[in-house]
């Protein structure tokens, strides 16, 4: 069913109140009469009236708050006790006076008119493309290390959104994309598929942290003195031929080497002062930003003619979910940049 199909639903629905032990506290067993047989069909504008006069005490200054004639205001309120077969209001010279039946049918009737003003607004959303289900791919740094906490911004701000985070390899991601799998990919390096938008966001390399307290973050230091430090790198076989395979490239031996076996423990270690080592940026970015980290070397060039340091690259198709997309770069302070 559509939107529009549920929010001509929520105009009226039907709402069989069969639990009398519910009222008991508050009304004898003749308040009210329901059976299996009939149903009460109580109507979400007969509870919204109702809830008004309960707040104004009167016909006329509910009539003129909701727009309606006295005369409807007064049918609603007839057309609501006779489903219930219960008096909802006494009259007195001063104005309405709820009944116990009111006074029990409130919490009710409150509760029912905001759910359903929450569905229509959720739909509302879901028509102008504010709700809804929406994939976010990743590669593992980003995905780990910015994403898993950027998102957070955006789920708060769109609570209405179901918002799934997929962690792959660059080429699975950007498949996903291409497939409409995916609503938005980060990967390393522009898309090879023409298919696609893309613009560069964060820079995607691997950097060389010390400790405030280190002696290796003088601006002068050669690979000849960063060979003979401590390192403090990965336990996992293959990450860590990765870092050692990137020091090899500028012309570093490490050969005192601490191995750890999470992120954390490695970071914590370096910031203590037990050695250096070697990162991809957006894993030690924020540390670095609040200088808990000290990023050495920074210009240090691969001396085998490595390649130049990737960018992570947004991708997407135009036409999907833009305004999810659009939503989600906002809020997570997701913008083209060429210098990151």
């Amino acid at each position: 069913m559509g939107v529009s199909g549920w929010s001509m639903s929520l105009s009226c629905v039907t709402v069989n109140l069969l639990n009398e032990s519910a009222f008991r506290p508050l009304l004898s067993p003749a308040a009210f009469s329901p059976t299996s047989a009939n149903p009460m069909r109580i109507t979400l504008r007969q509870l919204s009236i109702f809830r008004t006069v309960y707040e104004t005490r009167q016909i006329s200054k509910t009539a003129r708050r909701l727009s309606l004639s006295v005369s409807a205001v007064s049918q609603a309120i007839r057309d609501l006790e006779n489903a219930l077969s219960a008096e909802l209001f006494v009259r007195l010279n001063s104005g309405l006076e709820p009944t116990d039946a009111a006074k029990t049918l409130l919490p009710y009737a409150t509760l029912i008119v905001e759910k359903s003003l929450e569905a229509e607004g959720l739909f509302a959303d879901l028509s102008r493309g504010k709700a809804g289900r929406f994939v976010v791919g990743s590669n593992r740094h980003f995905g780990i290390y910015v994403l898993s906490r950027k998102l957070m911004l955006f789920k708060t701000r769109m609570p209405a959104v179901d918002t799934e985070l997929v962690i792959e390899d660059n080429a699975a991601i950007e498949q996903g994309v291409i497939s409409n799998r995916i609503d938005i990919g980060f990967i390393s390096g522009p898309p090879a598929s023409q298919e696609l938008s893309a613009f560069p966001c964060f820079e995607d390399r691997r950097t060389i942290v010390a400790g405030l307290s280190s002696p290796y973050i003088a601006s002068n230091i050669t690979p000849t003195e960063l060979s003979h430090a401590a390192w403090v790198l990965d336990s996992e076989e293959r990450e860590r031929a990765v870092a050692l395979s990137w020091l090899n490239e500028r012309g570093i031996q490490a050969q005192n080497i601490i191995l750890m076996n999470t992120m954390g423990a490695i970071k914590r270690a370096v910031m203590t002062g037990l050695g250096l080592t070697v990162l991809p940026y957006l894993s030690v970015r924020e540390e670095v930003m609040r200088s808990d980290l000290v990023e050495i070397a920074k210009p240090l060039a691969a001396a085998t003619g490595g390649s130049e340091p990737k960018k992570i690259y947004a991708v997407f198709r135009e036409e999907r979910s833009p305004v999810l997309r659009q939503a989600l770069l906002r809020y997570c302070d997701i913008a083209p940049r060429e210098t990151v």
